[in-house]
């Protein structure tokens, strides 16, 4: 009897070579990471758009465990505002199933101005059980409207200044003090990031500003003025992650304005790191997850958020990173020591936390920037 190709003899459809060579890897990638291979038998796989830090390969075995094998396929993720611009780009919000950026980011036009404007899922909690464990701290993070919830943090940090131990003492009061990137002590020996937000901030808070945010444009000029009187004591500015954990880990500068990943690079490869907590404010952020309203994963992407949330994806994705987890759980199951070195004991030490959120004028930041660059 004639019958089509890619069927048995009773016209059932056969699955391609391709499909079976498949299942065949992921079910030994499933052996190799202690798991049974029934596993990834039915895996999906989630679009995400978010930064592939927030997703160690140590916690992906994690992820397929906790949600009966889905996978994760990262896109390109570039910036918060590039993901929003894919966001809300023509058929932007069928494209992806979850996107992880900084929370603030999401308030304005991830939301748009009135309900049923919002490009994102209202999550169901009842799918999303972890989320009753976030941190305190965190809890007015959750963008919510008319009693729903949108986005979920999942990890947070702050920007400060990592150095290298062993070349400026911790006791050093400058360690302590946004001040340690502008004073002429460590001149030759600093290097900044070359950034308009992360530079006029920090060096508003230097000089005293208590709200950089609040900033009027006659302010942001005086602070762009003072930075390029300070210019002189920087040897460089960094745009790259490996370009500035290589300018301390080759001594050709002691400190420098720096992502807290860095300084567990810098550790890895035997350098003495340590970030400061500075007084004039350290400024804190969250990135959080949610779903573009007409993802067609949503159920399967609720699973996703739920399991980034849970203590052992936590747990796992602080000790590879270093950027602590959101939850509660994943903070109480740390030693003091460690909480200390981490910052999830950013309260009981009294830290002064500022959001770091964008200004109203960013044109006026850049430009300032340009110029201070220019000088």
């Amino acid at each position: 009897m004639d019958r089509k190709p890619g069927t048995d003899s009773s016209g059932l459809v056969l699955p391609a070579r391709r499909e079976l060579l498949k299942a065949g890897t992921l079910a030994s990638t499933a052996i190799a990471a202690g798991l049974p291979p029934s596993v990834f038998a039915q895996a999906a796989a989630i679009r995400a758009v978010m930064p592939n830090v927030f997703i160690p390969d140590a916690t992906r075995p994690i992820i397929a465990e906790q949600t009966g094998g889905l996978k994760v396929d990262n896109l390109p993720y570039v910036s918060p505002t590039d993901s929003l611009a894919k966001l809300m780009a023509p058929g932007g919000t069928s494209q992806y199933d979850m996107m992880i950026t900084l929370t603030n980011f999401v308030r304005g036009p991830a939301m748009g101005e009135r309900a049923g404007q919002e490009k994102i899922l209202a999550l169901n909690l009842g799918a999303i059980p972890n989320a009753a464990k976030l941190m305190p701290t965190h809890k007015d993070e959750v963008i919510t409207r008319d009693g729903k919830t949108y986005t979920l943090p999942v990890v947070w940090g702050f920007e400060s200044v990592v150095y290298d131990a062993s070349k400026i003492a911790p006791d050093d009061p400058l360690t302590q003090s946004w001040n340690v990137l502008f004073s002429d002590k460590y001149k030759g020996r600093i290097a900044w990031r070359d950034d308009a937000h992360g530079m006029i901030y920090t060096g508003a808070l230097a000089m005293g500003i208590a709200d950089p945010l609040a900033m009027d444009e006659r302010q942001v000029r005086e602070v762009g003025k003072w930075l390029i009187d300070r210019k002189k004591n920087v040897r460089t500015m960094w745009t790259k992650f490996a370009e500035a954990v290589n300018l301390i880990a080759s001594g050709e500068v002691y400190c420098m304005y720096a992502w807290i990943a860095m300084r567990s690079a810098l550790e890895k490869q035997g350098v003495k790191a340590a970030n400061n907590w500075p007084k004039e404010g350290l400024p804190t952020w969250t990135q959080s997850a949610f779903i573009p309203k007409d993802s067609k994963a949503a159920p399967d992407t609720h699973k996703l958020i739920n399991a980034m949330l849970s203590r052992d994806f936590g747990r796992k994705l602080t000790e590879v990173t270093e950027y602590p987890s959101t939850s509660q759980e994943v903070a109480e199951g740390y030693s003091a020591e460690y909480r200390r070195k981490v910052g999830f004991d950013i309260v009981e030490r009294g830290v002064k936390r500022v959001p770091f959120n964008l200004p109203l004028r960013m044109d006026i930041w850049v430009e300032v920037w340009n110029t201070v660059k220019a000088a």
